[in-house]
């Protein structure tokens, strides 16, 4: 992480733990926050204060900077990212974007002129899927969805079910649609994050390719994806699912309740597609688990 800051981040870095860093956010002409364990510190030259008086003030150089080391001095290298908003850094980083996006006849060619930086870091918490692993994996792997809303560890999560399978000796195939680089960070295409033995990566791109011309050419036992979110992502699962093909997946919602209104949802709650869910809170901390349902909504794990 060092590597992405001017001199002045990284001597306030060196007075906390960046280790229980989970994001840093960086905007134009505003004080840089800090969240460790989700909760949001102001950093100051010192390290982490309550006092906003103190805390440091991002200036447009300072962004810059950022955006200058996580591209090797490139943008034009890692535009086909950039314009999705993002870029991947090696070690589990990703780096969300805000500025003006420049659009040529209707299409997105970059962005420039930077507003804001979202350095989100990804942290393998190895065991955190064991309280539920069995309850998944009890008469083999069955259609999963990760219900959680933004922060809550979801990824996190989904990552550590792929690893304990490989760890348990379950060699199911796994196909993994990693949109954005988040679950096994492929960085010049090597996964950087655990994923098991049995994970095949496509990274990059948006899941209903994944879902079209994966399936076809790696011939998965279970597709794995991170946020469900667009109609065509819901279609993509339920044409899986009618193939065969299991699928783990996760979506942001605050509960059981949440899922039931989402319009989209409603043909896979008809078909009874998810035979899990699993509610994420961070009541007691990231990655509370709150329960697991059955397809029919009961509670089997609290």
């Amino acid at each position: 992480m060092k590597n992405l800051f001017d001199e002045r981040l990284n001597n306030a870095l060196a007075n906390i733990n960046i280790d229980k860093i989970n994001e840093i956010r960086l905007r134009l002409n505003k004080v840089v926050i800090i969240f460790i364990s989700g909760k949001p510190y102001y950093l100051a030259d010192d390290g982490l204060t309550n006092n906003k008086e103190k805390a440091i003030v991002v200036d447009r150089e300072m962004l810059y900077n950022v955006i200058k080391r996580a591209t090797e001095h490139s943008l034009y290298a890692v535009n086909n990212q950039l314009k999705q908003g993002f870029l991947t850094v090696l070690g589990g980083i990703r780096v969300g974007i805000c500025g003006e996006v420049v659009v040529e006849e209707g299409q997105i060619k970059t962005i420039k002129n930077f507003s804001s930086l979202n350095i989100r870091v990804a942290r393998e918490v190895k065991n955190c899927s064991l309280p539920i692993f069995d309850i998944l994996l009890n008469n083999g792997f069955d259609n999963t969805l990760i219900i959680s809303p933004p922060g809550c560890g979801k990824t996190t999560l989904i990552r550590d079910i792929l690893y304990q399978m490989s760890k348990h000796s379950y060699s199911y195939n796994v196909l993994l649609a990693d949109e954005r680089f988040e679950i096994a960070n492929c960085f010049n295409g090597n996964p950087t994050l655990d994923v098991g033995d049995f994970a095949d990566v496509i990274s990059g791109v948006d899941k209903s390719y994944v879902f079209r011309s994966g399936i076809r050419t790696m011939s998965p036992d279970i597709l794995v994806t991170d946020e469900l979110s667009t109609k065509e992502d819901f279609e993509s699962v339920l044409a899986s699912y009618n193939s065969g093909v299991k699928i783990l997946a996760s979506i942001h919602a605050k509960n059981i309740d949440d899922i039931k209104s989402k319009k989209e949802f409603k043909q896979l709650l008809e078909n009874k597609v998810f035979k899990r869910y699993v509610v994420l809170s961070k009541t007691k901390g990231l990655g509370t688990i709150e329960a697991v349902f059955d397809e029919n909504f009961r509670c089997i794990y609290v």
